[in-house]
């Protein structure tokens, strides 16, 4: 069975392959119309011509994904690419040709321009193609847009992926670290070469940081000491986790061919990746950017009405942990009294806001009953603090508390907080007095990260004002 690949890349050649995505079938557009005006000498064109056109796009569109011609992997190697993309336009034009012939409409276009058309649009995609090829080899070579791959484990793997890593100027794929848990007299001298880093508590230091982007574990699973333990913690890490088989099963078994020669397991995803990152981003300064105009009237509405029934400012700051675990002030309007003292329970982690809590002004549970009260965190959305949808940030002490008796807890910081989330439209929002509401928040949390796409957050956004209307759980 032969290894399958999954094409691994850095964010900017990501960014790169969905440019040229949009770029080349925009260009076939371009290029039947340049056809049409030099062979007609009109800049208006027919129905019937742009119907052809569309059709003719968008079979390049379907055999341009289906030949794998903006694959990252191939992108730093144009001989991989280029005729890719030229066989989809190939098979674009025969699809074109068919209908027309299959409908007996033919000769009521220029043969002119049937030829002109597809030799415009392949001159442009030969110069889309060689621009972006060097474009990519200058950073590569330049040593950016790199994908930084470590590896945990001092093992007889670990001496074969050193021996089989490719070249980084042709692959963008380089092998930086090495981390392992070394003994005595295991490898001695290994610890004072450039590649080995540390530990496991470096490697998570490091992770958290973001000096890499994949994990290889080469370690023996089921001879490693408290696997269970260790698993849990580079659960948290938002890079992809690799396990690395025995290297005489490539080729042998499925597998992610990130290093050519060694057969990997994907145990963990990195949530968000290639360009993903900047649409789920774009969504978020877009969509809060508007909100946050449109609902100016009713900020200044409510701010009058904080001022107006209790003294002290308008907005509420509070530390909470986001991304990675990093602090961010979290903004909210003000619900509570400014003279209550915070309330702890038994743990010693700020207790939460339950239904008739005497800290709560008259307004301030209007706020909160209706989540008017977490509006300005759009601000925070807009700031890059937060993201539309994620799951919600907590205060430090629960996460302190929290970690230490849910496992996988940390994992839900491997995406930025959000506004709302996919366990709050599920109905785990409000209070969380018992910890099987916390553990159950939690897992609808690590679902979303797992399974994050576009349309599941503007599923979400679009389900969030029902839940507001229908639930009753904030207080």
């Amino acid at each position: 069975m032969s290894p399958r690949f999954t094409s691994l890349k850095t964010t900017a050649l990501s960014s790169l392959a969905f440019v040229l995505r949009v770029a080349e079938p925009l260009w076939l557009l371009a290029a039947g119309w340049l056809a049409y005006v030099i062979r007609l000498n009109e800049g208006w064109i027919p129905t019937d011509y742009l119907v052809t056109m569309v059709m003719g796009t968008a079979s390049f569109a379907v055999f341009s994904v289906l030949l794998g011609t903006y694959r990252a992997d191939k992108l730093p190697k144009l001989s991989l690419h280029l005729t890719g993309a030229l066989g989809a336009l190939g098979l674009a034009m025969v699809v074109v040709l068919v209908l027309l012939f299959g409908f007996k409409s033919s000769a009521g276009f220029s043969r002119m321009w049937v030829a002109l058309w597809p030799f415009i649009s392949m001159v442009g995609i030969i110069a889309l193609r060689i621009i972006a090829t060097k474009h990519i080899r200058k950073h590569m070579k330049a040593g950016r847009w790199q994908r930084r791959v470590v590896v945990y484990g001092l093992t007889r793997k670990t001496e074969e992926m050193l021996a089989l890593s490719p070249n980084p100027q042709y692959t963008g794929i380089v092998l930086s670290s090495v981390y392992a848990n070394l003994g005595k007299t295991e490898h001695p001298d290994f610890q004072k070469t450039p590649l080995y880093k540390g530990g496991l508590a470096t490697l998570m230091r490091d992770g958290l940081a973001g000096h890499f982007e994949d994990l290889i574990v080469a370690e023996d699973i089921t001879q490693m000491d408290n696997s269970d333990a260790v698993l849990i913690q580079l659960h948290k890490l938002p890079v992809n986790v690799f396990y690395c088989l025995p290297v005489a099963l490539f080729g042998r078994v499925q597998s992610h061919e990130l290093i050519p020669g060694v057969p990997l397991v994907l145990l963990y995803h990195r949530p968000l990746d290639g360009h993903h990152v900047w649409l789920k981003r774009g969504l978020d300064v877009v969509v809060s950017g508007l909100a946050v105009c449109a609902l100016l009237p009713l900020f200044a509405i409510v701010a009058g009405l904080i001022k107006a029934t209790s003294t002290g400012p308008i907005f509420f700051k509070q530390k909470r942990n986001g991304f990675n675990g990093e602090e961010f002030e979290m903004l909210k309007f003000r619900s509570m009294r400014t003279d209550a003292p915070a309330a702890r329970d038994a743990s010693g982690k700020e207790k939460q806001a339950s239904r008739d809590d005497p800290r709560i002004t008259k307004v301030g549970k209007f706020l909160r009953r209706s989540s008017i009260d977490e509006l300005p965190q759009l601000i925070n959305v807009l700031r890059g603090d937060m993201s539309l949808v994620g799951p919600r940030p907590h205060v430090p002490s629960h996460n302190t508390y929290y970690e230490t008796v849910i496992d996988r807890y940390a994992s839900r910081h491997k995406m930025k907080p959000g506004l709302t989330g996919w366990a709050q439209v599920n109905g785990w929002r409000g209070e969380t007095e018992t910890l099987d509401k916390m553990a159950k928040r939690v897992e609808y949390d690590i679902w979303y990260a797992e399974h994050w796409s576009l349309g599941l957050d503007l599923k979400i956004i679009l389900l969030t004002p029902l839940v507001l209307f229908f639930q009753k759980q904030a207080y």
